[in-house]
């Protein structure tokens, strides 16, 4: 979740490699791999929201990060061969094409330019997660929800983001309270306090479940490279 800027996410180019992988439609809450478990297929998300989890020996769990269109899920442990190091679960609607780990291989060894783009995005992800990292660490609480809200403002799908006439985006947290405060690494108490405050300060209002957001422009930040 970690690109909070204007652009939309980079889509993959998968050229001839699309025909050959399978489209599904998918509720949400739905699980596409487990934690430690053997890598059977890679997914590219077309549209709706993935969330990755993981669990520790001592029970603790984390929602380690989101995905959003353009994303590829199990690539990585499928090119090394290496159980996954989290979960994947759809949060929203999605519609994912789906290779078989065994065919995915097959069309990097054949498809070089497919090839160039998969080593490109799994090298974005990692410069993501440092950034995520060091946004955890280093900027405030307000501004990480901020942030996840603008981005939440600018890639949910039309079905779940209505905007009203004067153009003001409009949205329900597709995520529980609760994980919304994991996902910024705060308590759900600070979180509502950090809600009330941008309602107070009319950046946002709250109204049957939604959120309008009345001030877009101070919800965007622009972040370093």
């Amino acid at each position: 979740m970690t690109d909070f800027s204007h652009k939309q996410a980079p889509q993959l180019e998968l050229s001839g490699a699309a025909l050959a992988g399978d489209l599904h439609a998918y509720p949400g809450s739905v699980e596409l791999f487990g934690q430690g478990a053997h890598p059977a297929d890679v997914y590219l998300v077309n549209s709706g929201i993935i969330k990755l989890t993981r669990s520790e020996a001592n029970g603790q769990a984390i929602l380690v990060d989101l995905r959003f269109a353009g994303a590829l899920l199990g690539a990585a442990a499928v090119i090394s061969e290496k159980p996954h190091p989290f979960a994947a679960i759809t949060v929203t609607r999605c519609a994912l094409t789906r290779w078989s780990s065994q065919k995915f291989r097959s069309l990097l060894a054949t498809d070089t330019k497919l090839a160039d783009r998969v080593r490109e995005v799994l090298s974005d992800e990692v410069l993501e997660h440092v950034a995520r990292i060091s946004q955890l660490t280093c900027l405030p609480a307000r501004e990480r929800l901020e942030q996840l809200l603008w981005q939440f403002s600018a890639r949910l799908e039309p079905d779940d983001l209505y905007r009203r006439p004067e153009s003001r985006p409009r949205l329900q947290l597709p995520l529980k309270h609760y994980e919304v405060a994991h996902l910024l690494s705060i308590t759900p108490t600070y979180l509502c306090r950090l809600l009330n405050t941008l309602e107070k300060e009319n950046v946002i209002t709250r109204t049957k479940g939604w959120i309008i957001i009345t001030e877009p422009s101070k919800l965007w930040h622009m972040q370093a490279s």
